[in-house]
């Protein structure tokens, strides 16, 4: 009977141990540089080149289930992002390159890899959801002679969309320094899909465009 009771107890050490073993959320800090572009919707609107941004934040994943390999992996970022565009008009086109910043938060799923020596590999696909708090743009104007003349940080906050929804597709790996530190790379397509100008028009023509980044994830999960 002692001896029953002590391979229980054992069973029980050990199921506990293993337990305590798999994190159910995980944290950690996060930079990616990108590189925004912006894909108009209307015709006359044309795209003209990308611009660098940044983001950087706090990203966590949430376990589902005990296995490890599936998660729901959000995080609070800061997210600088841009664009440039053509507008042709008075036979010549007009350059802008307008700048962006938002808190983004996703909502995606990451599906994992089991360890393999000392690197995990993970695809993520999911939604995300953006509110933006800066806007700005560098812009040709005309006057009315057809003097061409740039307008530099203006504030368009008025002209853009509060908030913003895209599409968030991404893999990458994990490796395990020590214990529950990892460092992680991989690289992510947001593919935006909803129109992110408010009542912008040149004549009569409304411009509609979206905003699309590539970005490289750099974290440490603690």
């Amino acid at each position: 009977m002692k001896k029953v009771s002590a391979i229980v107890c054992l069973l029980a050490i050990t199921a506990t141990s293993a337990h305590s073993q798999d994190k159910p959320v995980r944290f950690g800090i996060k930079v990616a540089p990108n590189l925004g572009f912006i894909h108009p919707d209307t015709k006359e609107l044309k795209s003209d080149g990308a611009r660098f941004g940044y983001t950087f934040g706090l990203m966590g994943d949430f376990m589902l289930g005990s296995n490890q390999n599936y998660a729901f992996s959000t995080g609070l970022f800061l997210n600088n992002v841009g664009g440039k565009t053509t507008f042709p008009a008075l036979n010549q086109n007009l350059a802008s390159e307008s700048k962006y910043q938002y808190i983004e938060l996703p909502l995606t799923l990451k599906l994992k890899t089991n360890e393999i020596g000392y690197m995990t590999y993970y695809g993520q696909i999911g939604f995300g959801t953006a509110f933006n708090i800066s806007a700005k743009s560098d812009f040709d104007q005309p006057d009315a002679n057809g003097k061409i003349t740039r307008v530099t940080d203006e504030d368009i906050m008025d002209n853009t969309q509060l908030f913003k929804a895209s599409l968030i597709v991404g893999a990458g790996l994990e490796f395990n320094f020590s214990g529950n530190t990892s460092a992680m790379i991989g690289v992510t397509y947001n593919n935006g899909f909803t129109n992110i100008n408010k009542d912008v028009k040149i004549g009569e023509t409304e411009l509609k465009a979206k905003q699309n980044y590539l970005e490289l994830s750099l974290g440490v999960f603690f």
